[in-house]
């Protein structure tokens, strides 16, 4: 049930585990299991797989080229035309299903390729690069079917360039690098800063000098014109400092990163060294 985003650069090792998990690869060591299954076909019939580049035959129409898929998945007669049917209108192709896929739009044929992916109502989806190359109005559509399948409770492994994307879609993501796992973590923790706390005062207060009266120097991380950063695990301390002195505040917010930055933090450290103050997204 959860959704999960694999992010690196090029060559870090994301394609690489998807086909060991499709089983076009085979492991030179250790132990692989999918859904349970050490012998990884086996897992193969509750899989639906989006490919990075997915190939269809462009004679057929959309309908055909479904009917077609999931007869190579075992399903015939009314089981077939009930899965199919249900995919087509997932995807929001019904209307198109019996066009030529040759007047299908780059967009339209990668949700016919996720529509082919959930043929099978699979328990666990790899989606690979679900929407590179697409135009803006095709993402959106995509990450809209993407995010409901997230909502009906599917196991998703998303590999994506787009780290807004990511940010979006996935419970939990995983960074590697040269085929190294460096760093994993739900998203809303990676993305908190949880040691750093802005608390706005009123307008005509020096932050400075209210620090400085209250003796709450220590917990100061930065100061400028009426706004205090503090350590997060000062917080209380301080508001009950600003609090007694009857100082008025106006906001507080614990401070956050995108997840493009904690990327960059972990696969880069040595450039945000060089980003200056005020420059980050």
């Amino acid at each position: 049930g959860m959704s999960f985003g694999l992010l690196g650069e090029n060559g870090a090792g994301k394609s690489t585990l998807v086909r060991l998990i499709m089983g076009f690869m085979l492991p030179t060591k250790g132990e692989l299991t999918v859904l349970g299954e050490r012998k990884v076909s086996r897992a193969h019939p509750r899989i639906g797989y989006l490919h990075e580049r997915p190939y269809v035959e462009l004679r057929f129409t959309g309908h055909t080229y479904l009917t077609y898929m999931a007869q190579i998945s075992g399903l015939w007669g009314r089981a077939n035309r009930q899965r199919v049917g249900k995919a087509l209108e997932l995807v929001d192709l019904s209307s198109a299903g019996h066009e030529k896929l040759a007047t299908y739009s780059k967009g339209m044929l990668q949700r016919l390729c996720i529509a082919q992916a959930l043929l099978t109502d699979p328990e666990f989806l790899i989606l690979d690069e679900p929407t590179s190359g697409l135009d803006p109005y095709s993402q959106w559509k995509v990450r809209q079917i993407i995010g409901e399948l997230r909502g009906r409770g599917k196991t998703l492994l998303i590999c994506s360039h787009y780290l807004a994307e990511v940010e979006t879609l996935c419970d939990t993501v995983a960074i590697l690098q040269r085929g190294q796992l460096i760093r994993r973590g739900a998203v809303k923790e990676l993305i908190h800063t949880q040691d750093t706390v802005e608390i706005l005062l009123r307008d005509d207060q020096d932050a400075n000098e209210v620090a400085t009266h209250l003796r709450i120097d220590e917990h100061v991380l930065e100061t400028e014109d009426n706004l205090l950063k503090i350590h997060a695990a000062a917080q209380q301390e301080v508001l009950a400092a600003l609090v007694g002195a009857e100082v008025a505040i106006q906001a507080l917010n614990p401070l956050s990163r995108t997840l493009e930055e904690v990327y960059i933090q972990a696969t880069r450290p040595e450039t945000t060294e060089k980003v200056p103050e005020g420059a980050k997204s």
